[in-house]
């Protein structure tokens, strides 16, 4: 049932029926009620995009093309009626952030953009900023990707962003995973493995481990997280603009709003260093005596050093997979 109040109030299941969002508004937006009495929000469009866009599922909301007999649509559907308020909210950001856009196209990816953003808060996820030790992991996977997108493009970088999701590796691609831990330069020369299947073997695949240091400083020394999305962001417009909404999918599944205010933290990154994970690393790995789960432990640093990589070792196996496809 349709609470009142509410901008589908009054709207009718059972059909598609709809009621213009802004009657001045720049681009046609329709509050909607599907026929199994889901709300929704729509855009009507000129035409349907070439090529059409891949659009992930997400867990609470459904976005699809449709073509109607009127023309085509975008729709965003809320799947559960019990988050409506929120969903509301949403719509409402979805519709302002698409009335600055100049073309269609370009109201159409931001409408997209925005909604991956917003996902992350109707499948149960935190609305409060990030923690220090979550900016911290996420500004050293993010120093990861960068050098995946300057060695295998902007899409294959993003699809191998596997940490976001909750995968045990931070980054799979075709044979090489990559597992990234962020810590503090002047603690003690350990980093936190946090389960047993981090560094746990995967078939066919080499497996790296990348340490940086991700620390504190008082401005204006630094950047914030929000200065590392962007560096990011502008990256991807100029270079690959059809990744932004991958990107975006991926920030929102780290718990990263734009919307947050990140200025309270500054911080300064290290280069990444690579180890290789292989016979004779110092780990706990699966499979784990029967009865055990969820072990961490502390890695010492020094144990890690004999097998450190440098870049210029561990870029060319990570790339050559995409060498070999481009030939």
């Amino acid at each position: 049932m349709i609470p009142n109040d509410t901008p589908w109030t009054g709207l009718e299941a059972g059909k598609v029926d709809t009621r213009r969002v802004d009657a001045k508004g720049r681009w046609s937006f329709f509050w909607a009620v599907m026929p199994r009495a889901d709300v929704a929000l729509v855009l009507q469009l000129a035409e349907l995009p070439k090529p059409v866009p891949d659009l992930p599922k997400l867990r609470n909301l459904e976005i699809r093309f449709q073509t109607l007999p009127g023309g085509p649509i975008l729709y965003i559907r809320l799947k559960d009626n019990a988050q409506i308020e929120l969903f509301e909210t949403l719509c409402r950001d979805v519709v302002a952030a698409a009335e600055l856009a100049a073309t269609e196209h370009e109201a159409l990816e931001r409408s997209i953009g925005r909604t991956f953003r917003w996902h992350y808060l109707l499948r149960g996820g935190r609305a409060e900023v990030l923690s220090e030790e979550a900016q911290k992991g996420l500004i050293g996977e993010i120093e990861v990707l960068k050098r995946l997108i300057a060695g295998l493009g902007a899409k294959p970088a993003l699809m191998s962003w596997t940490g976001p999701s909750g995968a045990p590796k931070d980054f799979e691609l075709r044979e090489d995973c990559v597992e990234v831990k962020a810590r503090r330069g002047a603690s003690q020369p350990f980093v936190k493995i946090s389960n047993e299947h981090q560094l746990s073997d995967v078939p066919d695949r080499r497996l790296w481990l990348s340490i940086l240091a991700v620390d504190k400083v008082q401005p204006p020394h630094g950047r914030t997280l929000t200065d590392c999305v962007a560096e990011v962001t502008d990256l991807l417009e100029r270079t690959e603009p059809s990744s932004i909404l991958a990107w975006d999918l991926h920030l929102a599944d780290a718990g990263y709003d734009v919307l947050h205010d990140y200025a309270p933290w500054r911080w300064i990154v290290s280069e990444p260093e690579f180890h290789a994970v292989m016979e004779g690393f110092p780990r706990i790995a699966a499979p784990i005596p029967l009865g055990l789960s969820n072990l961490s432990y502390a890695l010492s640093l020094s144990a890690c050093a004999p097998f450190r990589r440098t870049w210029e070792m561990v870029h060319p196996l990570l790339f050559a997979e995409e060498d070999d496809e481009r030939a």
